[in-house]
């Protein structure tokens, strides 16, 4: 079974390239992304699966992969570079918080969002990957600094792919999408405490009904699915890799005692708490 680097484990952030995880899955290419998200920088035309459907990504690319993604990596392209990192690495700021939850992973037009780098493979090489190493054996938080800024760098990159490539349907109004990401910086903040809509809608000053609405015209659900699939998530992954038992994991994430967080998730992922703990996973 593939484990996670020291290196992603100790900071939230790692940089490799594909041969390099393959190697250490002992040959297999396929991964979940757990907690992580993943930005893919594809130095040759790659084509990967991300949850069993394929994404070209072109060369001097770069795919933006949500957590929790079943991915396949391309056999002839073990050059391409893979950089991991946690929502806690990289938030520091409400403007971060929206990076991480804007369109670039989460977008409700394509299942997994590219965008061009700014510059060849060479460049970036030069830009990302060697500045990386420059700082590696050094001072912990220095390192982590420079990864920081070189993950931001890449992230408003894809910003700006977003702000050329996308065509929102008339029917989307920018103020709703405006409306929902911060409700999704909301919902990362206070989702194990309010499970209710109505906390979500007071704080953003629309009504309950009004929020719904939106969610379902920018993310194809509603606001009260989008608030149980943020849930269900959490918990599938403290069930597959806390040290915590099922009482206290649904004591963590609020739920009143175990039994009415075991009916919960039997509801909406169809397998007991019990079940997925036993599940094997791959890991990033």
């Amino acid at each position: 079974m593939y484990q996670i680097t020291e290196e992603l484990d100790a900071a939230g952030f790692s940089i490799n390239k594909v041969e390099k995880l393959v190697a250490r899955n002992n040959g297999k290419f396929n991964f979940n992304t757990l907690e992580y998200f993943v930005i893919y920088i594809a130095l040759s035309d790659s084509c990967i699966l991300v949850d069993g459907r394929q994404v070209c990504v072109k060369a001097n690319h770069m795919a933006y992969i949500a957590q929790f993604k079943d991915v396949v990596y391309d056999s002839g392209s073990k050059e391409d570079i893979v950089i991991a990192f946690s929502s806690s690495f990289y938030e520091r700021s409400a403007k971060d918080s929206f990076i991480l939850n804007s369109d670039l992973f989460f977008n409700s037009q394509h299942d997994v969002f590219t965008a061009p780098t700014i510059g060849n493979g060479a460049e970036i090489k030069k830009l990302i990957v060697n500045r990386l190493g420059l700082y590696r054996q050094k001072e912990m938080g220095l390192y982590i600094a420079v990864a920081h800024n070189c993950v931001e760098i890449l992230l408003l990159d894809g910003l700006l792919g977003v702000q050329n490539q996308l065509v929102k349907p008339e029917k989307i109004n920018f103020s709703y999408i405006d409306v929902v990401n911060r409700f999704r910086v909301l919902l990362q903040k206070h989702f194990k405490a309010e499970k209710g809509v109505s906390f979500y809608s007071e704080k953003l000053g629309v009504s309950s009904q009004r929020l719904s609405v939106m969610t379902e015209l920018v993310l194809g659900k509603g606001a009260k699915k989008v608030i149980v699939q943020k849930v269900t998530d959490e918990a599938v992954k403290m069930l597959q890799n806390s040290v915590l038992n099922i009482s206290e994991i649904a004591m963590d994430l609020g739920f009143a005692d175990e039994g009415n967080f075991s009916a919960f998730i039997k509801k909406h992922y169809n397998k007991t708490p019990s079940e997925i703990r036993d599940t094997n996973q791959v890991y990033l």
